[in-house]
């Protein structure tokens, strides 16, 4: 594999995995919550204590809160700087996946990873889509990769040492970014493999007091901060967003067992034939290396399968939750693909993928609701049928040419990644559901700047993102009602005390589900329409 073809084909997937980073509208719940905390860090200055429309928000640590401030800080805030970081960290993943498998099985293994993890369809929506899981899945894998090429040179104590600590760094940063969860699955990983392979001087080679010193230097200053200033934050954070999330369907995000295989077997898409074999026909030994051997493959199997497993048996689910076994199962996926070739199984799977976006994209209207019109889905129509054409393309290219090489797979995955692309940016067609742009822009031409907005029995979570206000909640609390406990004094309680506060107003804004119209007309009145849509309604004071 030459210097040269890696460097273009890098850039090339840059190129698309960058392209149009703001072009959509961003997304509700999510990413409008998740670009609103750090707005809010910049404006009130405070980088210890996250807030969300105002109040204190502590369901995650801060880690994604304060690089996504930088960015703003640097360029601005929009939809682009809010979503660089896991697109940013999502890239850089991609690299890290292909240096640990060109270090581990070489040149063509390494490139072929970075292709399947970077064209993975889970992998590619959750580095465009502003959550917290990829940054998780990045830090928490590479820890896992300073762990695997650590024990490799177990002959060089210098080399082990210093990857080990590497490792440590990553999993603090992972802590940082959403909890526990990135040191616990490396930990439990470690456990399983030690017993499984018999392998009992890896524990003597994690430099535990050293690493863990590590560990502690770079997560414990942010969690004492937060904790001294605010008392009522260990118990919500270990307690509320840990056990109980995991152990209880507080969040509402219960699914089956089975959930994450439809996820996975999605997520994997266009690698799904060479996954699975990868998976169920690994490339180790049944028997146990012993103390004598580390087995790479072996522990990257074992992480794979216990993410898996863990989030399975969870009751909260999420499909993004799945996110850190993609990288290992691509490595694997790729040595795979290097010795033994392209599946032509998954040739196929691309043209079956084709055909469900060109049906999908002819009956697209039925898919019509009460909140995406029909001609929204017309609008995003050109978008599926350009989908499907890439896919096919790279179906006909998988299976008409014999002997497939690194050329060839290199059009077939950026093609792929092409594809995805090209179905998420023409998700715009839809924005207008899902995000509150239009309606704060509705807002800003019929009232001046600063005029307080009332969240009537919703919380639209983009719009104080896009009006660069925080909004005055009425009668909900959404995923702010810890916060609202400690300041019940900012929340309205009653329509009654809604209406002395509408009235006092010189000028004012409420906003509320477009069927409450009529059901809060008699609360408002006079009121003046400013912004009407199948979703929300906005209505100003005369």
């Amino acid at each position: 594999m030459s210097v040269r073809l890696f460097a273009v084909v890098m850039v090339l997937a840059a190129i698309i995995w960058f392209a149009m980073l703001g072009h959509r509208d961003l997304v509700e719940p999510d990413e409008g919550r998740y670009a609103e905390i750090p707005r809010e860090m910049v404006a009130s200055g405070d980088w210890v204590t996250p807030r969300l429309n105002g109040f204190k928000y502590f369901e995650k640590p801060a880690l994604q809160y304060w690089a996504t401030a930088v960015a703003y800080t640097l360029f601005g805030d929009s939809s682009t700087t809010a979503r660089l970081w896991p697109a940013l960290t999502g890239f850089l993943g991609a690299l890290w996946a292909g240096f640990l498998a060109l270090r581990l099985y070489g040149c063509s293994a390494g490139f072929y990873t970075f292709l399947i993890t970077l064209s993975g369809l889970l992998y590619f929506i959750d580095g465009h889509y502003l959550v917290l899981d990829m940054s998780l899945a990045v830090f928490l894998f590479m820890g896992v990769g300073c762990l695997v090429l650590a024990q490799r040179s177990r002959d060089n104590p210098v080399r082990l040492r210093n990857w080990m600590l590497a490792g440590w760094t990553a999993l603090a940063l992972a802590t940082l970014s959403k909890g526990l969860i990135g040191v616990v699955l490396p930990a439990a990983t470690v456990v399983i493999y030690s017993l499984w392979a018999r392998d009992w001087i890896l524990w003597r080679n994690l430099h535990l007091i050293k690493g863990l010193l590590v560990f502690l230097l770079v997560t414990a200053p942010w969690f004492i901060s937060v904790s001294l200033a605010n008392p009522e934050f260990p118990r919500f954070f270990f307690i509320h967003e840990h056990l109980q999330r995991y152990t209880s369907t507080v969040h509402q995000r219960e699914g089956s067992p089975w959930y994450f295989v439809p996820v996975f077997l999605l997520g994997i898409f266009p690698w799904v034939a060479l996954a699975l074999k990868s998976l169920l026909r690994p490339g180790f030994s049944s028997r146990s290396p012993g103390e004598t051997a580390f087995d790479s493959e072996r522990f990257l199997w074992s992480f794979a399968l216990l993410v898996f497993v863990f989030f399975s048996a969870g009751q909260s689910k999420l499909p993004s939750y799945i996110l850190p076994m993609m990288p290992a199962v691509a490595i694997m996926a790729g040595r795979r693909l290097a010795t033994e070739g392209y599946h032509r199984v998954d040739g196929w799977l691309l043209a079956i993928m084709s055909v469900v976006l060109l049906l999908t994209g002819w009956q697209v209207a039925l898919l019509e609701s009460d909140v995406i019109s029909a001609e929204m889905y017309h609008a995003y129509r050109p978008w599926i049928f350009s989908a499907a054409g890439l896919y096919m393309v790279a179906s006909v290219l998988a299976n008409a040419v014999r002997n497939l090489r690194a050329g060839h797979i290199t059009a077939i995955a950026l093609l792929a990644l092409l594809a995805a692309q090209v179905l998420l940016l023409g998700f715009q067609s839809l924005s207008a559901s899902r995000s509150s742009h239009d309606l704060a822009r509705a807002i800003r031409a019929n009232v001046p700047e600063g005029t307080e907005v009332f969240a009537l029995a919703s919380y639209p979570q983009s719009l104080a993102f896009y009006l660069k206000q925080t909004l005055t909640l009425v009668i909900v609390t959404d995923e702010m009602k810890m916060g609202i406990e400690l300041e019940p004094d900012r929340w309205i309680g009653s329509e009654q005390e809604f209406r002395a506060r509408w009235d006092a107003a010189d000028q004012a804004v409420a906003v509320f589900r477009a069927h409450d119209l009529e059901k809060y007309r008699p609360l408002l009145e006079p009121l003046r329409i400013i912004y009407s849509s199948p979703r929300r309604t906005a209505v100003a004071k005369p």
